[in-house]
């Protein structure tokens, strides 16, 4: 007879299981590797139309000088760190996250922005930074 016997499927079996097992593991860690790399895109793009918006409330002197951002909104899921430097780039101080336009908080010659998302499953896990100096002039 011109058959396969049991042992002989089993073998192939065991063999294609072995073949698909190492094929399909790296594909699975690239897919991981994929919506890492997403995610991390979509948090610099979200802190650089942040710090768009920012810079374009700033190119007015008076928004400057209040710390103001129009649209607060950009902001969601982001951190942000307003730091005051003097002439020298020297920290000076904090002023806080920019928010409504009311009165001037300060005039630095010098404002270091610093925009952060970290991974909401992992706060350890910094997805984007974004760091700007700007200048009052």
């Amino acid at each position: 007879m011109a058959g396969l016997t049991i042992i002989e499927v089993l073998v192939s079996i065991a063999l294609l299981s072995v073949i698909v097992l190492v094929v399909l593991t790296p594909l699975t860690g690239f897919f991981g590797l994929t919506r890492q790399s997403n995610q991390q895109v979509s948090a610099t793009q979200a802190a650089q139309r942040a710090m768009e918006s920012l810079r374009g409330d700033w190119l007015s002197q008076s928004n400057y000088d209040k710390n103001c951002l129009t649209n607060p909104a950009v902001l969601d899921g982001l951190n942000i760190e307003i730091t005051a430097l003097d002439v020298d780039n020297q920290p000076t101080g904090t002023l806080g996250r920019p928010g409504t336009c009311g009165a001037v908080i300060s005039q630095p010659p010098l404002k270091r922005v610093r925009i952060t998302q970290v991974d909401p499953q992992n706060s350890n896990k910094l997805l984007a930074e974004l760091i700007v100096e700007v200048d009052r002039r």
